[in-house]
């Protein structure tokens, strides 16, 4: 039997043997597979090759849709080899384990994902570093606003094979959220930071994540300037194994920011959050080199209470 086809969708829902399904996007939905020919138009059984050329066919604020099937690999060689730059498209990878649809920075340390219009979204994709000192792997522009990655994780092949700045997030770049995913960096390997800003980012959220990782200047160093909208974080698991300054979070001192339900580890005998005099702190709890049993994070800049 043929399977149905809804080629203009059903925006007011559909029920099928008895179940409703309500469309979650309003645009069209492009398939990606590496293992499939040149002449992809799309679909689910003739779909692209790479994100990259489904990004090519997306319509700005169409709210379109990229799956990438299990086992692709995107390669990522150059600056911008993905190009992020139609506004609303959301691009979901399937699979789990080694069959998790998979971003790779190879061949370059300059090898980058560019982000540079609003609304963009991961979910569920694995990004992997397979080069030495990748640095900005995810390059966020201002007017990158909105973007999210979330369900997703990251990691680096070997130990010589690592990130240094993983996502960067330009001046003006606003309500940025990294929800729920998983970051693990072999140990020995030295990352400098996972989220790194360079100037204002507005209304960061930062929930639900486990982060593990030697990160040399913090895991997130966002103390460029202070930051206005309330950057938030909460319910996130963070443990940094460097040694020597190594804080979970940097902010400007003047940063209000909100932490809630925060657990963070630190090998060292530093500060979890620094320098956190304007920040408040709800049920917060870190352990450090020196502790045999966590404390409830500081309000001061300058030392445990």
């Amino acid at each position: 039997m043929p399977m149905s086809n809804y080629p203009g969708g059903f925006k007011h829902g559909v029920s099928i043997e008895g179940i409703p399904y309500h469309m979650a996007h309003s645009g069209k939905t492009f398939w990606v597979d590496e293992n499939a020919s040149s002449t992809g138009h799309g679909t689910q059984n003739n779909p692209l090759k790479s994100i990259d050329d489904a990004m090519g066919k997306c319509l700005a604020g169409r709210g379109d849709l990229i799956i990438v099937k299990p086992g692709h690999i995107e390669n990522i060689s150059a600056a911008g080899d993905l190009a992020c730059d139609v506004i609303g498209v959301t691009i979901v990878g399937t699979g789990t384990g080694d069959d998790q649809a998979k971003i790779t920075f190879d061949t370059a340390d300059t090898a980058s994902v560019t982000v540079t219009v609003a609304n963009v979204t991961f979910d569920n994709m694995w990004f992997e570093c397979n080069f030495a000192n990748v640095d900005g792997a995810i390059a966020v522009a201002a007017g990158g606003d909105y973007f999210t990655i979330k369900n997703s994780r990251f990691t680096n092949s070997t130990t010589t094979k690592d990130f240094e700045n993983v996502i960067a997030l330009a001046d003006g770049a606003n309500y940025f959220s990294f929800i729920d995913n998983d970051v693990h960096m072999i140990e020995g390997s030295d990352t400098e930071a996972f989220v790194a800003t360079v100037g204002e980012s507005l209304g960061m959220r930062v929930i639900g994540n486990n982060i593990v990782g030697e990160f040399s200047t913090s895991i997130f160093d966002i103390d460029a300037t202070a930051i206005t909208g309330a950057p938030l974080f909460r319910d996130n698991l963070m443990i940094n194994l460097t040694v020597a300054a190594n804080f979970c979070v940097e902010i400007d001192g003047a940063t209000v920011a909100l932490f809630c339900n925060e657990n963070y580890g630190c090998a060292g005998d530093d500060l979890p959050v620094a320098a956190s005099t304007a920040s408040f702190f709800v049920n917060c709890n870190g352990v450090d080199a020196l502790d045999a049993q966590s404390r409830t994070f500081p309000k001061t800049a300058t030392a445990w209470p």
